[in-house]
């Protein structure tokens, strides 16, 4: 492999970790503002993201995107993750 390709390949790999930690700080900023909401409104919340994130779903199956699979497995991840 050439050294351009190396470099190009390393600087992908570190991208996708960066953006890897993004989602994490995300995710946690997201729960912990839930958290913070009374359980009521929480609750609702909650659902509504759910519902959001089933729409979007969707969307992408409908259009065959090539990442609905890897959509769905995260939105999966992000309400099942054991903290």
């Amino acid at each position: 492999m050439s050294l351009e390709l190396e470099k190009r390949l390393e600087f992908l790999e570190e991208q996708i970790e960066v953006v890897r930690m993004e989602n994490r700080v995300l995710t946690a900023a997201i729960k912990g503002i839930i958290r913070g909401l009374p359980q009521d409104l929480a609750v609702d919340v909650i659902e509504s993201i759910q519902f959001t994130f089933d729409n979007t779903s969707g969307e992408l199956n409908y259009h065959n995107h090539p990442q609905a699979d890897v959509f769905h497995d995260v939105t999966y991840d992000f309400f099942h993750e054991k903290e």
